[in-house]
């Protein structure tokens, strides 16, 4: 009896394992995703590129047919959500009207930057 509980303990500690919550980076993504759809009406569905994530606050790049833009996250008790989105990259003064501290700025900006250039030297 004691081996089928232990068996069973360790299953759905298994199970749990499957079951973890999405990395951040999916879960902003899904949130760039609900709000071209839900709230920009965008007729297709973004494909989100780069993700950079400073604190509680991140930059998705995204592209959708012939557009492309940004997307400003910021997390909080409900989990990731969008509060801006633009067809340009974000501007440290753009992300500060939106309540992001100047340093996070500077470092979200250098961050997603980087990322989108590292693609560009390796493709």
């Amino acid at each position: 009896m004691k081996g089928l509980l232990l068996a069973v303990a360790l299953a759905l500690a298994a199970a749990g394992r499957a079951w973890a919550a999405p990395a951040t980076e999916d879960q902003i993504a899904k949130a760039v995703v609900s709000y071209a759809i839900n709230v920009q009406h965008h007729q297709l569905i973004p494909a989100v590129d780069h993700v950079a994530v400073v604190g509680n606050y991140a930059i998705a790049d995204w592209s959708s047919g012939a557009n492309n833009g940004e997307s400003l996250a910021v997390h909080g008790s409900a989990g990731w959500r969008i509060v801006a989105a633009s067809t340009q990259a974000f501007e440290e003064s753009d992300l500060r009207r939106h309540g992001v501290p100047a340093a996070t700025a500077k470092a979200l900006i250098a961050k997603i930057a980087a990322l989108e250039r590292a693609e560009t030297e390796a493709g």
